[in-house]
C-alpha cells in the first residue's frame, strides 16, 4: 500500500482521488482484498486530510463505496461522515437502510424517530400536535401536502381565525424536534419532507416492492428476493398501529397492508413453484407474524404442509385459524380453508 502512496500524484486531493479511482476499478474487477484495503485507506487518507466534505470522486461512485464500507464495516464513522458532509444519496434503495440520515422516521408497527443517529425520547410531556402532524403528513404521501388540509385535520373544531396560528405554533415546535432545519419544506401553501434529508421506513418499503404483483395471480416481473426479503424485515407491523384506528392513518395503512400480503404471496409462491415447500412455510409465518388474521396465508401454509405430507401441521395451523378469526372477528372460516381442513383430515397411507 506505501508503494502505491508513493507513485501517486502530490498533495491529499490528488491522492485521494486516484485512490478511490483505484479502489473503483478493484470494485469492478471483483479484487475482494484489494478493494478492501484500497477503500479503507481511502477513507483514512480521506480522514486524516480533512477531505470528508470534498467531493473527489463522481457521487455514484462514492455513494458506491460508501455503501460497501457500512455494510462491511470498513471505516464506517469515515464513510457516515462523507455522506453527510456532500449529503450523498443511496444508489440502491436497500441501502438506504444502513444509510445515516438526518431524520429517521419509523412508523411501521411501531412510531419513533431518530435524529442525527439518535433515538428521540421526551423527559416529561410529548409534543403530541407537532407528532401528530409529522405521521399526517407521512400518511399523506408527505411531498406538498395541503396546509390547509392538515390544519383541518388536526384541529377540526376550531375556528379558522385560530387554524393559522396554531399551525404556524406546532410546525415551529416540529422543526425544533427534527433539529435540521431543512428536513421539512414549505411553499406556496404545501407542506413537505426533504427525502434527500429524511428517511421513513414506509415510504422505503414502498419502494422496495416496487415490482410486487397488483394482483398475485397475474405474471409479474420477476422479483428481487434480496428486495423482497429486506421489505419483510421492515414490515414489522401495520402503518402507525400503535397510535389506533384514526381515520387519516387508515386509507395508506390498508394501501401498505395490501402491499404486503402481495409481496408475502408473491415470494411464497415463488417458492412453492420451485417445490421449496420449507422457505415458502418460512415466508408465510413470518406474514402471519405480523397479521394472524390473514386467512389467505393460513390457507398457503396449510397446502405447504399438505405437500410435505405434515398433514397434524396442517391441522394446527387451520385450529389456530378457524380460533383467531372467531375470536377476534366473529366470522367461520371460508369454504377454501375447510376444504384444505378436509384435505388435512385424510391421514396418509404409509
Amino acid at each position: 500500500m506505501e508503494l502505491v502512496r508513493r507513485v501517486m500524484p502530490n498533495g491529499p486531493e490528488a491522492q485521494v482521488s486516484a485512490m478511490l479511482c483505484l479502489t473503483a476499478m478493484a470494485f469492478d474487477a471483483a479484487q475482494v482484498n484489494r478493494f478492501r484495503l484500497l477503500l479503507a485507506e481511502s477513507l483514512r487518507l480521506m480522514q486524516q486530510s480533512s477531505l470528508l466534505g470534498t467531493a473527489l470522486a463522481p457521487p455514484e461512485v462514492m455513494s458506491q463505496l460508501c455503501a460497501c464500507a457500512l455494510r462491511l464495516q470498513i471505516e464506517p464513522q469515515a464513510a457516515r461522515e462523507a455522506i453527510l458532509a456532500q449529503r450523498i444519496r443511496p444508489a440502491k434503495e436497500i441501502d438506504s437502510l444502513i444509510w445515516p440520515w438526518a431524520v429517521r422516521l419509523h412508523t411501521l408497527g411501531r412510531f419513533g424517530l431518530v435524529i442525527a443517529g439518535e433515538p428521540l425520547t421526551f423527559k416529561g410531556k410529548s409534543p403530541k400536535k407537532a407528532l401528530e402532524l409529522l405521521q399526517q403528513l407521512v400518511a399523506s404521501g408527505g411531498r406538498e401536502v395541503s396546509t390547509e388540509a392538515l390544519m383541518q385535520s388536526l384541529w377540526p373544531e376550531e375556528s379558522s381565525s385560530n387554524l393559522r396560528n396554531l399551525f404556524d405554533n406546532t410546525l415551529h415546535r416540529l422543526r425544533r424536534l427534527l433539529v435540521d432545519g431543512e428536513a421539512l419544506q414549505i411553499q406556496n401553501g404545501k407542506l413537505g419532507l426533504d427525502p434527500q434529508r429524511c428517511w421513513v421506513d414506509a415510504w422505503s418499503f414502498g419502494r422496495l416492492t416496487q415490482g410486487v404483483a397488483v394482483d398475485v395471480q397475474t405474471s409479474s416481473p420477476p422479483l428481487d428476493v434480496e428486495n423482497a426479503n429486506a421489505a419483510l424485515r421492515l414490515y414489522s407491523g401495520h402503518f402507525l398501529a400503535t397510535e389506533g384506528d384514526v381515520p387519516w392513518a387508515l386509507p395508506y395503512r390498508d394501501r401498505l397492508r395490501n402491499r404486503f400480503h402481495r409481496l408475502v404471496l408473491q415470494l411464497g409462491r415463488r417458492f412453492e413453484g420451485l417445490n421449496a415447500w420449507e422457505a415458502a412455510i418460512s415466508i408465510y409465518e413470518q406474514g402471519l407474524e405480523v397479521d394472524n388474521l390473514s386467512e389467505l396465508l393460513y390457507q398457503q401454509l396449510m397446502i405447504c404442509h399438505l405437500n410435505r405430507g405434515e398433514h397434524a401441521e396442517a391441522m394446527l395451523v387451520y385450529r389456530r385459524c378457524r380460533e383467531l378469526l372467531s375470536i377476534v372477528l366473529g366470522v367461520a372460516p371460508s369454504e377454501r380453508t375447510e376444504q384444505l381442513h378436509r384435505a388435512a383430515m385424510i391421514a396418509p397411507r404409509h
